[in-house]
């Protein structure tokens, strides 16, 4: 029961910090990747950047403080950011799967500088 409550807190934790950073991260992938807008629908650099500061996050967090099944949290809970991707911008797929890589790199060296717990 600590590992669920401690799992759902990290997962409310990367709901909060893809949300406020999904605007700088929408523009700096529009700067990265320019493609057509249009002045109809507004702008989308929020829409843009929430998948992939919740890939690149969720991996980060779960990878460094996340239990046992800390990957089958990580498996399930990138499904939407995956589907999202593949329906909006197949062509650039790549990016949000290295985004995912590096913060499953940086949680591991992450993980391996904090201290084991005895719990």
């Amino acid at each position: 029961m600590k590992s669920l409550i401690k799992n759902i807190a990290i997962l409310i934790a990367v709901l909060i910090l893809a949300y406020l950073s999904a605007g700088f991260a929408g523009q700096w992938y529009e700067k990265l990747f320019p493609g057509p807008t249009s002045i109809f629908l507004g702008d989308f650099t929020s829409l843009i950047g929430f998948p992939l500061t919740y890939s690149l996050i969720l991996s980060l967090l779960f990878a460094a403080f996340g239990g046992a099944k800390k990957y089958w949290w990580l498996g399930i809970l990138l499904v939407p950011a995956v589907i999202f991707e593949v329906y909006f911008d197949l062509e650039h797929i790549y990016f949000p799967i290295i985004l995912g890589l590096a913060g499953l790199l940086l949680g591991f060296l992450v993980s391996k500088f904090l201290p084991k717990s005895s719990y």
